[in-house]
């Protein structure tokens, strides 16, 4: 508002002519920010916008900055510290003894007995017409191709395959641990996918059904298992396997032996 609209207004109205006047601008600038200050929900900021003093505002000014540097430095600790990735382990041992000996699982590299396996599984073929022989003495490749569909149709069929696979009696020569002997006894079988027929020494279900749980200790030695294995890689089917021996498994450990 001029001044020449403030002396006329004056004449008619008996007024304050200076509360007309406009602040000046560094005075509006200074009122916002004292409004924001006192309405701030940070701490310390309104403290330093209600200080009286100049003495209490640096105070306020100072702590706010403080320990705005302090919170600041931990957050950045803390995200340097996840992207860090840190990791904890922690071991611990236990000596016991003795201890159970671990299961140890043998199978034959080839599930299937060719002399046991053959005649069947001839008789199939023939009866399908994909062969036309009896000579049990021979096998071709494309004999071989047949052999998953021959499995699977005498299972559809609920009929067993044990007759084809290697009985332990036929492979065990020697059985002997911690110096005495064992025996098929203390194997159990069960049936496995890729090797047919497998066999557990010292099992834990063969404990469950009474028979003998073998610890380390047993005969004052130290745990010490040896077998002598006969494969019958003679009878193995052509074309079915790349490998001849006995697969054996421990402690979620397996190797063959050749």
């Amino acid at each position: 508002m001029s001044d020449c609209t403030i002396e006329q207004i004056k004449t008619v109205f008996p007024i304050n002519t200076e509360a007309l006047k406009p602040r000046p601008i560094l005075q509006g600038h200074r009122a916002i920010l004292r409004e924001f200050g006192l309405t701030a929900s940070a701490h310390g900021i309104p403290s330093i916008a209600r200080s009286k003093s100049i003495y209490n505002r640096i105070f306020w000014s100072i702590s706010c900055v403080v320990f705005t540097g302090i919170a600041l430095y931990f957050i950045i600790e803390a995200i340097l510290a996840y992207f860090a990735y840190p990791t904890q382990t922690s071991i611990s041992f236990s000596n016991e003894w003795p201890q159970a000996f671990p299961a140890v699982t043998i199978c034959n590299y080839s599930p299937l007995r060719f002399d046991t396996f053959i005649g069947p599984y001839l008789n199939y073929t023939n009866a399908l017409n994909l062969t036309n022989t009896t000579d049990t003495s021979t096998f071709s490749a494309e004999q071989a191709s047949y052999i998953n569909d021959f499995l699977t149709y005498k299972l559809n069929r609920n009929e067993s395959l044990n007759e084809f696979y290697y009985p332990l009696s036929s492979m065990l020569i020697k059985c002997v641990y911690n110096g005495a002997n064992c025996s098929v006894a203390d194997f159990i079988q069960f049936l496995s996918p890729v090797y047919g027929l497998c066999y557990t020494y010292n099992s834990q279900a063969n404990h469950i059904n009474n028979g003998e749980l073998h610890y380390n200790n047993e005969d004052e030695d130290s745990g010490k298992l040896e077998l002598d294995l006969y494969v019958h890689s003679h009878q193995y089917v052509p074309y079915s396997y790349d490998g001849k021996g006995i697969s054996l498994i421990t402690s979620n450990y397996s190797t063959v032996l050749f």
